[in-house]
Formats: structure tokens, sequence, C-alpha cells
């Protein structure tokens, strides 16, 4: 082994090998391997494509999501050589499926609803701060002693139990996917889905009454799961893009804490809708191995789209300004986060303090805990379909999403949003505030914010800052990872 191998600078290439040691591992390396095909080095683009092609021949099953992703990336106006290469090959050794697909994708363009702002992209609505969690610390108790009678089973916080339920799938319903390139702008003011909306509330709190019952769908959703026994802790909470059911499940004997979340439907195109939430979740289990990346347990699609991931107990947007060690802490953190969802190919797209989530699950309430990047890529689907004006922060949006005439959603805007969270995490303040109309003419027109006119804040933040947070992409950071490299130098001097 080579040193630069020992010290992980080969890890590219290490990854690479490891799916033509084992293809059937492929499945779940695919967004990974897709999003190679951007890489800069040569040698890890011609090794991505093949090893696309070794896993496309292995896991034939694999061949639908690969002409999703493929065909993205070579309808591009400068497409990858490695890209045309990998999708020539599956539509060689797999004709009819490619073509199949090919078809159903056109289908879905001409049905899916697609709601153009007038000017811009981000309507006028309430900022969404979402409402605190439960807030238990320490080890996470199962409701109700004694219930352990088999699994299948699900339990509400009294103590009953919903009949036991025959499995069926096993619960992997997506293929795994890569990063695609999003739709330039993004949506106007169309609510979200009146059957949705009409029966919660729009602040994040408990929803149900005295007596509440788990919804429906959850025996279901378990019994389709992974999941032997599943416990719901606490009533549901409406989330930004979910009711979400603190529970705790029980695999092969191994008590996990889950939050899992019944996706809000939309009124139109319900099928699209959960064909491409299928895929980003797919995506976001292709990047949770990250300490910083929520992990996703499981997902599915019956009866309604819903996802199982690691609970979290609250967000960013439920804290107060943190000190600056802690600051450095969360905003390094973030920054890593964000450099492995872009080195894997996934464009986060909707980063503000509501996605920036902590466990709450520690023994020390003075411990430090690390932030964790929440609903990854999601934001992609859910504005095609949703008021994004629920779902994002305006006080934290990108210009492209206020006016399509500063390009598409993509890496440089999750550059954008990171910058300002590091304003937030080192001032307390978002970086803008007041009415909308205000919002988007300060960030379409004025000079990016400097945390230093408004809190004490280490030498050098100010420009990480202004230039994460510039109006125009080219003057952004071209890469997460120069930015991370100046925080940790920021740390580094303020620490010493």
């Amino acid at each position: 082994m080579t040193e630069d191998a020992a010290s992980g600078r080969d890890e590219p290439i290490a990854s690479l090998l490891a799916v033509f040691d084992d293809p059937t591992t492929g499945r779940r390396r695919l967004p990974g391997l897709v999003g190679k095909l951007d890489a800069e080095a040569e040698s890890v683009r011609l090794g991505a494509a093949w090893a696309i092609c070794h896993v496309a021949a292995h896991l034939p099953d694999t061949a639908a999501y690969l002409t999703r992703r493929l065909a993205d990336r070579i309808d591009d106006e400068e497409p990858s050589l490695e890209a045309e290469l990998a999708f020539d090959y599956v539509a060689a050794r797999y004709p009819e499926a490619v073509t199949e697909e090919l078809a159903a994708m056109e289908t879905e363009a001409e049905s899916r609803p697609r709601y153009w702002p007038v000017e811009g992209s981000l309507a006028r609505a309430n900022y969404h701060r979402p409402a605190v969690g439960e807030r238990d610390v320490g080890r996470t108790r199962l409701a109700g002693e004694g219930n352990s009678s088999g699994p299948q089973r699900v339990y509400t916080d009294d103590g009953s139990s919903h009949d036991r339920l025959q499995r069926g799938t096993d619960g992997a319903t997506g293929d795994p996917m890569d990063e695609d390139e999003a739709d330039d702008g993004d949506v106007s003011n169309e609510s979200p889905d009146a059957k949705s909306a009409s029966a919660n509330d729009s602040d994040g709190q408990s929803i149900d009454g005295p007596g509440w019952q788990p919804a429906d769908d959850i025996p279901t959703i378990v019994a389709d799961s992974r999941f032997d026994q599943l416990t719901v802790l606490a009533k549901r909470r409406r989330g930004r893009y979910a009711d979400v059911y603190r529970t705790l499940g029980v695999v092969d004997g191994e008590q996990l804490p889950v939050g899992l979340s019944l996706l809000h439907r939309p009124s139109q195109g319900a099928d699209a809708f959960a064909t491409a939430i299928d895929e980003r979740l797919a995506r976001w289990a292709g990047v949770d191995d990250h300490d910083n990346v929520v992990a996703v347990y499981d997902w599915g699609l019956d009866p309604r789209p819903w996802t199982a991931t690691e609970y979290m107990g609250f967000s960013l947007a439920d804290r107060d300004r943190l000190d600056r060690s802690e600051a450095l802490f969360n905003a390094r953190g973030l920054a890593a986060a964000v450099t492995h969802l872009h080195e894997n190919g996934v464009v986060h797209g909707g980063i503000d303090p509501g996605n920036v989530v902590y466990s709450g699950n520690v023994i020390d309430e003075d411990e430090v805990q690390p932030p964790l990047l929440d609903d990854v890529g999601l934001l992609h689907v859910v504005r095609n379909y949703f008021d994004p004006t629920s779902r994002l922060d305006p006080r934290y949006a990108a210009p492209e999403y206020f006016d399509r005439r500063f390009g598409r959603i993509d890496h440089a805007t999750d550059v954008y949003h990171l910058g300002a969270l590091v304003y937030l995490l080192f001032t307390g303040d978002p970086p803008y505030d007041g009415e909308y109309g205000r919002i988007r003419d300060r960030v379409l027109s004025d000079p990016p914010p400097r945390p230093s006119d408004v809190a004490d804040v280490p030498e050098g933040l100010d420009d990480v800052v202004t230039k994460a947070m510039a109006r125009q992409k080219l003057q952004r950071y071209e890469a997460v990872t120069h930015m991370e490299q100046e925080l940790r130098r920021i740390g580094m001097e303020d620490e010493t």
C-alpha cells in the first residue's frame, strides 16, 4: 500500500476497487460511483464508468436507475465521455429496460406539475421556525413496559398495540441514485396539499388530541420494513416534509431510536412525486455514512412515502447563540458534511437552521453535540409539488431561489447556504431579516453581510462568509473543501 493510500488520499480509487472485488455491494455504492463521473481526475472518472458497467452486468435490476441518472448527464450541454460510455453499455446490455425507462421519464415530465413563479422563485410567507421536538435527554426508554410480544408489532405509549402483521417485502423499495442537475428556479405560492395541511398544525407541534393513536398507515409500514417491532413514543408532530413520530425500532434484538416520517402527499402528481422521492431517499441513504449526516434506516412508498431515520431531538433553529468554540465546531462539522455530499455527487439544495439537527440523546447535558444534516436533497422534489417557503427559510436562501437569472440550484447553492449558516452560528442572527420583499431586494442587490458588523468574530471569518454568500456563483468558493480548509485554519488560529 502506498503512503497516499494509507493516509486516505486514494479513497476514491479504493472505493472503485471494492466494487470490482464484490459487485453485489455496488447497489449502495452507485450514488457515489455516478457522482465520481464528475471528478476532476480522469482516472477516477474512467474508473467510475467501468465500475458502473461492472455493477450493471451483475445487477440487472439497476438498469432503470442508471438510465435515469446517466441520461441526466448525457443531456447536459457538455456531457462527459465517461457518462456516455456507461450509458451506452447499459443501453446495449439492457435495451428493453432502458427504452421503457426513457419512455416513463418522458411521461413523468409531461404530467409533473411545475409551479413557476411570476417573478423569482420564493413566494411571500411566514418564515418557518421548527418547534422544539421532544427533548428527552438521556437514553431512550421503551414506552409501555413489557411490550415484547414478538416481531412486526406497533405500540403506542399507553402500551396498546396493533395486531401482528405478516412481513411483506424486504423494504428495499428503490434503487440508489446519484445527484443530477436540479431544474432552474423554484416553485411559487401554491399551497401544500390541503388534505395533509388541514389535519395538522403548521408550527411543528404535536397535533393529536387525547386518546391519540398512530396513523393507520404505520402497521403496514412496519410490516414492510426491516423493523421487527416499532414502539411509538410520542404524539406525531408536523414537520416541514412529513408528519414525524418519535419511535423505538427493534431489529434483530437491537434497539434504535427512530424518527418515522410519513411524507406529506401532494394534491397532484402523487405517483410521480413518490417515484422522485424514492430516488432522492436512495441518494440520501447512499451518503449517510458520515458523522454529520442523519442516517437513513429504511424507506418505502406504500401506503404512502415514508422514511425511518435516526431520531433527532431538536434543530439549530431551536438554539440560542452558540459560544465561539461551539460555533467553530458546528461550522467545521457542517462543512465536512457538505464536502462529503458533493464528493459523492449529491446536492442538498435546502440547507437552513431547520435541517441542521441534533440527537439530544446524551447522558451529559453539557456535552457538545455534533450537528447533522437532515432532509438531504428532498427539496429538489418537494419544491415541484408544494410551496417551498414552508420548506426553506427565505432568510438563508441563495439568490438563485429568488431569481432564475442567477442560475440553477446546484453545488454553489449549498456553498451559499453554508455561508449563511456560518453567519448565524457566530452572530446568533440570520444574515437577513424583515419582510419578504426587503429580504429579496437585499439578497439580489446588497453586498453579502459581514458577521463582524454585529458580533465579535474570529479574524478572517468575514472573508469566509462574504465569499460563500457572493451573489454570483463564480465569486463563491469553487468547492466546499476550500471553505472547509479556511474554517479549519480560522479555528486553529482562534484556539491558540
